[in-house]
């Protein structure tokens, strides 16, 4: 069975120490959720699960992420659908999940006790309040058993998700997975922590081998005489880890573009035998109304994304470039912020790229393309490659 994680959820629910959480981390928005769906339909063959899990809590996304439910529902209802989810806010979004298909729930439970999750947790921003770290950790033990029994009552399977964490919470395995079986989890995944360098918990190390063992073993034995699946969709049994295949999204935004387009194109004129053909792509342009190429990188708010394939040139949006001062200067600023705006796009043209762009873009693969002109002119030449180089260069 394929699996397709996606990051579509940029708002954190939990805020936690052992994974602190990082705003400039990139996250998707619906449309691109579409497209990685459309292209992994279109080139893999099999079950495919799709999990939206961070940055942050996917309900605390809900405006993104059951956009995006509600449109793989409508449009790809073959796909598996799953969220990774902290719990608080289950209660309020369970309805609409079930309306939207939803799958199957992983929900994260650490630790059973109050002293074990204060050191696990900061704090939490719960509707629209900034909770202290007391108020954060009743807010997650809390949630935890109501989300069983709210999934429970929709009949949505649940995973429970524990990482295991050495002087921590390794002592709290069984009592969780005995609550989980008790409150109808489906199963109970043991995950090993993963330290972020320098953060709170850096010291207390990945597990080792042996611990991972004990860990799993304890958890078989507490689910040892529960159903195979209390799922009644058998495909729900191909999600264990020994039959998942990540999805590789940086080869579906290499993916031929006419293979993500809404239609296909039928009875296209014959290309000039003088100029090589086309070659489908997204192109990030500045430009100012659409119609020329007539802004440089650095004064760029925006970039318009155009899809131009063989016998077509449309425009798929626009993307805001980030609001950094030094990109006066240099084109960039954040060069993270920089890259998730052009992310899939093979080249981006502008009347002036600088020098710092230049070497950025050319680094992860965008053409650089510092070119004046009608945007339907300058794209046809980006697409057929027939750009002079000095056209290219960024100086």
């Amino acid at each position: 069975m394929w699996q397709l994680r996606l990051a579509a959820a940029p708002h954190p629910l939990v805020l936690r120490r052992d994974r602190p959480f990082d705003e400039t981390s990139p996250s998707v928005g619906v449309t691109d959720v579409l497209r990685y769906a459309a292209g992994a339909r279109a080139t893999l063959r099999g079950p495919l699960a799709l999990e939206i899990e961070g940055p942050g809590d996917p309900l605390a996304s809900p405006e993104t992420v059951l956009r995006g439910l509600s449109l793989l529902h409508d449009h790809h209802p073959d796909i598996v659908t799953g969220l990774v989810i902290d719990g608080p806010l289950l209660t309020e979004y369970a309805e609409d999940l079930d309306d939207f298909g939803l799958r199957y729930l992983v929900l994260r439970m650490d630790a059973a006790r109050p002293r074990t999750l204060k050191r696990l947790v900061d704090g939490a921003l719960y509707r629209g309040e900034r909770l202290g770290r007391d108020a954060a950790v009743a807010l997650v033990l809390d949630a935890g058993g109501q989300a069983l029994r709210v999934a429970a009552r929709y009949a949505i399977p649940t995973i429970v998700r524990f990482t295991l964490i050495p002087t921590v919470n390794a002592l709290e395995v069984e009592e969780i997975a005995v609550r989980a079986r008790d409150a109808g989890a489906w199963r109970m995944d043991v995950v090993p922590h993963d330290p972020v360098p320098d953060g709170p918990l850096a010291t207390a190390g990945a597990p080792t081998v042996g611990e991972m063992r004990s860990a799993r073993e304890c958890v078989e034995e507490v689910f040892e005489d529960v159903a195979p699946s209390r799922a009644e969709d058998e495909t729900l049994s191909w999600l264990e880890a020994e039959r998942l295949q990540p999805v590789d999204t940086d080869a579906i935004d290499a993916l031929d573009v006419l293979r993500g387009l809404p239609a296909a194109e039928k009875d296209l004129p014959a290309p000039a035998p003088v100029l090589p053909p086309r070659r489908a792509q997204l192109v990030a342009v500045a430009t100012q109304d659409g119609t020329l190429v007539d802004t440089p990188l650095a004064a760029a708010h925006l970039l318009r994304i155009y899809a131009v394939t063989r016998g077509a040139i449309r425009l798929l949006g626009s993307r805001a470039l980030p609001l950094d001062p030094r990109r006066r200067h240099d084109g960039v600023g954040s060069a993270q912020a920089f890259l998730q705006v052009v992310v899939g796009c093979r080249a981006l043209v502008a009347t002036h790229i600088p020098a710092r762009a230049t070497t950025l873009l050319n680094a992860v693969g965008v053409r650089p393309v510092a070119l004046g002109g009608t945007v339907e002119e300058v794209l046809d030449r980006v697409a057929r490659g027939t750009v002079h180089p000095t056209h290219s260069s960024g100086s």
